[in-house]
């Protein structure tokens, strides 16, 4: 029998938006597996999640088995055990990389960040992730998030963009999310009192934009609330101490941000650069007006859904957060909006692109 194996080292993993994707993913795939909604081709077939051994196993399938196997740092348990394992089946990897001996595999690469902001990234990182993606992008089937993305990575690994499939990010997963309104009284906050901004706290995602741009803002009885972490065996270092306007909460969990987001006046995304711009979406679902940096990615999930801005012009996030304070009118609009948007995608439909790409391969 025929065996498909994904790669799940995204379990051992903090998670950021590539592990949410891996998770949202596998959970669909399993899903479609049991309706026995897959591919001819994928019939009868043996699904398993493969694990390093230890690794926390906190995600509840019905068709697709476990199985938790060798040891090691991550990259190294992908390139050996991993690849020795899975020979002669088909591999899945949602996390940009894989085994690179692997002849018959996919592997979702999101973006191109450590080529278009190198600085962000650690020397060690970008080299290592600059060529396993080489390699990859020659020998594995590759899927991306975005048609942006598409374009942008067969530009750096110098490939055919038609040989790249997109499969997007989703967030039904955050819509059914029931919030945990204690957060807004553990932050002293109040409704539509406070600018919100969700994500990884690197560089590129401009946080001391958002910062100036608010503290341009003046008084005017608004608090900023930064929630989120960093990986420093990843990223360059970034240290934030809340004051008594600036709020950094860290992580939180998505029933504690859904809350927030129930509660903002604006979700702020001011990123230089994203593969796709998940955190506006999760806010949509929750009815919270987005104010998103005007970059491609972020146009192409988010559509006519938000107002957006020049993330390098500090006047314009600055008029944009003042505006959206005093507009219900405008907040009521891309609330509408929001909701219309988010429905373009689902974790179902993503399911299906990756199921064709297994049957292809």
């Amino acid at each position: 029998m025929q065996t498909i194996t994904i790669n799940g080292r995204f379990l051992g993993q903090p998670q950021s938006g590539v592990q949410r994707f891996a998770r949202e993913l596998t959970l669909a795939l399993d899903s479609r597996i049991a309706a026995g909604e897959v591919p001819a081709a994928l019939k009868d077939v043996k699904w398993r999640l493969a694990v390093p051994r230890g690794t926390p196993i906190d995600i509840a399938l019905k068709s697709i088995s476990v199985d938790a196997f060798g040891s090691g740092p991550g990259h190294l348990w992908e390139q050996t055990v991993l690849n020795y394992r899975s020979r002669g089946g088909r591999l899945i990897g949602f996390g940009g990389s894989g085994p690179l001996f692997h002849r018959r595999q996919v592997v979702v690469i999101h973006d191109a960040t450590i080529f278009r902001h190198p600085q962000s990234f650690k020397r060690n990182y970008r080299l290592l992730h600059g060529a396993i993606g080489t390699v990859l992008t020659r020998t594995a089937k590759i899927g991306t998030v975005s048609e942006f993305s598409r374009q942008e990575l067969a530009s750096v690994f110098h490939v055919p963009a038609a040989g790249i499939d997109v499969v997007y990010n989703a967030v039904d997963h955050f819509a059914s999310i029931k919030p945990d309104a204690r957060i807004v009284e553990k932050l002293n906050l109040r409704p539509n009192g406070f600018f919100l901004l969700v994500g990884t706290i690197k560089p590129n995602k401009n946080l001391e934009f958002a910062i100036r741009a608010f503290e341009a803002l003046g008084d005017t009885g608004h608090k900023l609330v930064v929630v989120g972490g960093s990986a420093p065996s990843v990223f360059k270092s970034s240290n934030a101490a809340s004051t008594s306007t600036i709020l950094y909460p860290g992580r939180l969990t998505d029933a504690e941000i859904a809350a927030l987001e129930r509660n903002a006046t604006a979700f702020v995304f001011p990123s230089l650069y994203e593969g796709f711009g998940i955190p506006p979406l999760e806010a949509m679902t929750q009815g919270c007006p987005v104010l998103a940096a005007d970059i491609p990615a972020v146009r192409e999930a988010s559509g006519a859904a938000a107002l957006y801005f020049d993330p390098t012009n500090l006047q314009e996030l600055t008029d944009a957060m003042r505006r959206i304070a005093k507009d219900e009118v405008l907040r009521e609009h891309l609330r509408v909006a929001g909701k219309t948007n988010v429905s373009r995608f689902s974790w179902n439909k993503s399911a299906d692109c990756v199921l064709r790409m297994l049957a292809e391969l």
